[in-house]
């Protein structure tokens, strides 16, 4: 089903064509608002109301970008009000953000922790900027059409969230094993 057809079908409330929808752009959505979140339960409702608006508001959907994107707006004007509301980033639970398909965590488990915990520390609209960049993949046109600002407002915002992330994600090095010297030999 093209998307004109698609869009069509959900005005007139067609319940196929809303499930496709869903079908076709909710995992992007949940991964989007479960790393906005850093909670699986709270992820999932924003989710389902991302959803409950794209449905009720479809008869305001004029075409101007993709129908993905306007999804995505709303999920991502969604996930910033929670945020605002929520101030207190959520506590990771480790399974969600390690690699689910391994027995064992990743090798690189901790740092993508720090990497979270970073992201959780940044201001909502930084993180998001860069969800949508890096996790997303969306270009810059895409993700100036979800957060309704100029190419050029998003390449400075991105920027800016580089550097602030930059600022904040300091992964420890490992401490040094202290060597010993003769003087300080024991023994």
């Amino acid at each position: 089903m093209h998307d004109a057809e698609l869009i069509e079908r959900c005005r007139q409330g067609d319940r196929r064509a809303q499930r496709e929808l869903y079908t076709r752009t909710a995992p992007r959505i949940h991964r989007l608002l479960l790393r906005m979140t850093r909670n699986a339960d709270d992820a999932a409702e924003l989710t389902q109301q991302t959803y409950l608006l794209a449905f009720s508001r479809i008869s305001q959907f004029h075409g101007r970008s993709a129908l993905a994107t306007w999804v995505y707006r709303i999920a991502v004007t969604e996930g910033l009000q929670w945020l605002r509301r929520n101030r207190q980033p959520a506590t990771p639970r480790p399974s969600e953000f390690l690699d689910q398909s391994a027995a064992s965590p990743a090798p690189d488990a901790d740092l993508k922790l720090d990497m979270e915990d970073a992201m959780a520390r940044l201001d909502p609209v930084d993180r998001v900027m860069l969800l949508l960049r890096y996790a997303a993949g969306e270009d810059y046109r895409a993700i100036a059409e979800i957060v309704n600002c100029a190419e050029g407002t998003v390449a400075s915002r991105l920027h800016r969230a580089r550097q602030r992330l930059r600022a904040i994600y300091q992964p420890e090095t490992p401490a040094r094993e202290e060597t010993t010297s003769p003087a300080h030999r024991t023994g």
